[in-house]
């Protein structure tokens, strides 16, 4: 009965153990998606601005899928307007050429490692990705913790999922290999099958929040 007893105690006082750490570990709930307390009145437009904005990722833009550039061009616009963030984009699609040297940067040459892709690897090299920075006066600012907006949140994840609302996937949510500059798009196509000759259609598209139709429609 004694050992029983200290059996039955150090069973419950597991049980607790766990339903506390659960409870205090879960995930915050993500903005966008969770919380309704967005709507598309409080984006505060202005084309002219945000044009201004969208020209200096104008180089970004090029070879892109049309869905993948028209969204990454509403991407730059509502960060500015709705998120109070000024975000250029830097890479958009990428030769096999330029996808082989950034593969050597950090390996064979000097520098950083900032992908494990080579050439025909990457969602880049198809035209479906793109990369983006934040501007905060006047310089890229990398800074995961950083809060300019004074929102709460940190602005790579306010940016993160403001990109899933507009149906990209963002590197930022990968475990083995977090990207959080990067927004692809694979149109149900693996890499593989990219590498293969399979092209979604030049009007596919992918599916868009509802909270964020008012916006972009």
């Amino acid at each position: 009965m004694k050992w029983s007893g200290v059996l039955t105690f150090a069973m419950t006082a597991f049980l607790i153990g766990i339903f506390l750490a659960y409870t205090f570990s879960r995930p915050e709930p993500m903005p966008w998606v969770d919380e309704p307390t967005f709507e598309a009145g409080m984006c505060e437009r202005s084309p002219r601005s945000e044009q201004t904005i969208v020209d200096r990722s104008d180089k970004a833009f090029a070879n892109l899928h049309p869905h993948v550039r028209d969204r990454g061009e509403s991407f730059v616009r509502l960060a500015y307007s709705c998120l109070g963030l000024e975000v250029r984009l830097t890479s958009g699609y990428r030769s096999a050429d330029e996808q082989n040297a950034l593969y050597a940067q950090g390996r064979s040459k000097p520098g950083q490692v900032v992908t494990n892709a080579k050439a025909g690897q990457s969602y880049h090299n198809y035209g479906l990705a793109v990369d983006f920075v934040i501007i905060h006066d006047n310089r890229a600012d990398y800074d995961l913790s950083a809060d300019h907006n004074k929102s709460g949140e940190p602005d790579w994840q306010e940016l993160g999922e403001l990109g899933k609302a507009l149906g990209f996937e963002w590197g930022g949510d990968w475990r083995s290999f977090p990207d959080y500059p990067h927004l692809q798009m694979d149109f149900g196509l693996s890499v593989r099958q990219l590498a293969a000759g399979k092209r979604p259609d030049t009007k596919a598209t992918m599916p868009l929040a509802d909270v964020m139709k008012p916006l972009v429609d």
